[in-house]
């Protein structure tokens, strides 16, 4: 167990037994920010003794049971709205990845499938039985209510899709079907479940079947679309209370106001700051939705028109003129089927961020909001009064040198960071008409000319104290999108999961599995010899006899004698030639009679 876990698990149990059950993520987030004063840095950024560990549970400890603090209720709404956020696209994208599984496995059947010739019955008919499977697939993505679409239901959509598919591509017509290429099938079958649905749609509009499918009335006309004007509202109501909040900081010194007070109203506007950057980026998701589905919808009625046009009085009409109405006409719908979807989404995320506004109360008083709207909250720009100078090695950006000045990305979300490093974390939006100031890849603007002079006598000193600010208040590290800064915390994995958002990395493996495994247990130095452990028994009995027990030396080494044996050397001799002679054969004569002189009287 890391020292981490052992801190997060000692504070969700104290937690619990205090009746104050809090979540592992927020403990592990409020655990990794708690500040070590003697170091100035995070404590888990170092190693820890144990005196160290132990201050660094209480700390942990006494942050969590502060329930009312504004920096934890900032914490905490950092943690539950981005868990949710990054939750619900995990589902929406695991239901398309599941929906385009499916879909792939229907096209493999169809384009894998071997037709021996056009004239084969049989072949066809199983081709033309799963492209049909593969149509009632698409159409079932579109049904809103799947509880609900019962076994007639069922029935009828097969009926009208098998009509649909017969009207389009007839079984008898399959053979140019059958000689295309794999892709180009794929597309030709895309393309007729666009076909269908659309002609399921105009069904629908002229009451002959649409079974399943919603109308234009449900797409466009629930309770989501009225989420634009709710947030509308929230968003001016929350900008209202950050300019009370921080004209009062403007004119702090015409209050009499304690620094525990000032400090506890820091905080409530990093609060509000913090909830209106997600108000205001809901607002923005839901307007392109609401652009997306407005531009459906009238893509979808100009079609359907054409339709009605086409078809009215007749009973046929050129394909060439409707089947692409068919198909814009599906994929308006498609559009529409699935902004709905996500706007259903952005309803849920809208009401957590109204529960968890609700749990956090401003303790400013009535009297001093009321005196802060009377007063002004902005002071008129001097740009004479800017020292700026190329040599610094600060860039400065205005409108006049800039092209593209109104799309430039601001750092620390846009708030002076002369604000907030000599104030303590005051959060003052910057002003961008008096110039964004470039240094080290860093955009930043500031909200006088005071400010900005200070700024580029001493650039990296501002940089350099907004980190230390956010170890200080470690409730503006989300807030100013400077997790990178912290690279040995894992405080960018507290809040979002990018590996899992991210697409897998696909990774071709094999593994090779041995004939004979080595098992680990086994002793290389096992001996099962007999004579070999008597020997070893002597000769260790023999060392326990010397002198010198603890070490041996040379002279109390184990000493065998042994000896070599010498063969002798081979005799290196030549074989040299021999002189031979030829033995031929002689032939003799011999006279007979010349000895035995009575041979030849006989």
């Amino acid at each position: 167990m890391n020292q981490l876990d052992e801190v997060v698990k000692f504070a969700l149990y104290q937690c619990r037994a205090r009746n104050n059950p809090i979540t592992e993520t927020l403990a592990s987030y409020v655990a990794q920010t708690i500040l070590n004063k003697r170091t100035n840095k995070f404590y888990l950024e170092e190693k820890l003794n144990e005196s160290e560990l132990n201050e660094l549970k209480n700390e942990t400890l006494n942050k969590l049971s502060n329930q009312n603090a504004p920096d934890l209720k900032t914490i905490q709404l950092q943690i539950q709205y981005d868990s949710a956020y990054v939750e619900m696209e995990l589902q929406r994208q695991e239901k398309i990845k599941k929906q385009s599984n499916e879909t792939g496995k229907y096209i493999d059947d169809v384009v894998t499938l071997e037709i021996k010739n056009a004239k084969d019955f049989e072949g066809l008919t199983t081709l033309y039985t799963k492209m049909f499977h593969y149509l009632i697939y698409k159409n079932k993505e579109l049904i809103e209510d799947p509880i609900n679409f019962d076994a007639q239901a069922q029935f009828n959509m097969d009926k009208e899709v098998g009509a649909a598919l017969e009207s389009v591509i007839p079984r008898a017509a399959l053979g140019p079907f059958v000689s295309l290429n794999p892709s180009e099938k794929v597309t030709q079958l895309v393309e007729l479940a666009n076909l269908v649905i659309g002609i399921r749609l105009f069904n629908k509009k002229i009451g002959k079947g649409g079974v399943s499918l919603s109308s234009l009335e449900d797409l466009t006309k629930y309770n989501a679309r009225e989420l634009a004007e709710q947030i509308k509202q929230i968003a001016l109501e929350t900008i209202e209370q950050c300019e009370i909040y921080t004209t009062f900081f403007i004119n702090q010194d015409k209050f009499q106001m304690n620094n525990d007070d000032i400090d506890k109203y820091k905080d409530e506007l990093a609060f509000l700051r913090q909830y209106l950057s997600y108000i205001l980026s809901l607002q923005e998701d839901i307007e392109q939705s609401e652009s997306m589905i407005e531009q459906n919808r009238i893509r979808f009625i100009k079609e359907m028109e054409d339709l009605k046009k086409l078809l009215e009085h007749k009973s046929s009409a050129p394909k060439e003129q409707v089947y692409p109405k068919f198909a814009l006409l599906a994929q308006s719908h498609i559009g529409l089927f699935e902004d709905k979807q996500i706007s259903i989404e952005r309803v849920e995320l809208f009401h957590l961020l109204v529960d968890l506004r609700k749990m956090m109360k401003l303790s400013m008083p009535l009297a001093i909001q009321k005196q802060c709207k009377q007063m002004e909250s902005t002071q008129p720009d001097n740009l004479s009064l800017i020292n700026y100078q190329p040599e610094s090695g600060v860039q400065r950006l205005l409108p006049q040198n800039t092209p593209d000045f109104m799309q430039t990305q601001l750092d620390y979300f846009g708030f002076c960071i002369w604000s907030v490093v000599k104030k303590n974390g005051l959060l003052i939006p910057g002003k961008p008409s008096l110039g964004v100031f470039r240094y080290r890849d860093k955009n930043c603007v500031f909200s006088n000319e005071i400010a900005i002079n200070e700024f580029l006598s001493e650039p990296q000193k501002y940089l350099t104290g907004v980190i230390d600010i956010c170890r200080q208040k470690p409730h503006l590290i989300r807030l100013f999108r400077v997790e990178e800064n912290f690279k040995n915390l894992n405080l960018k994995l507290t809040f979002e999961s990018g590996s899992l958002l991210s697409n897998k990395l696909m990774v071709d493996k094999d593994v090779q599995t041995p004939v004979h495994f080595i098992e680990k247990n086994l002793d290389p130095n096992y001996c099962w010899n007999e004579w070999e452990l008597r020997r070893k028994a002597i000769q260790m009995a023999n060392i326990r006899k010397r002198q010198t027990k603890a070490s041996q030396t040379i002279l109390s080494n184990f000493k065998v004698d042994s000896e070599a044996q010498v063969y002798e050397m081979k005799d290196q001799s030549t074989s040299t030639g021999q002189n031979k002679g030829l033995n031929p054969l002689r032939p003799r004569n011999y006279i007979v009679g010349l000895r035995d002189k009575t041979y030849n009287q006989q």
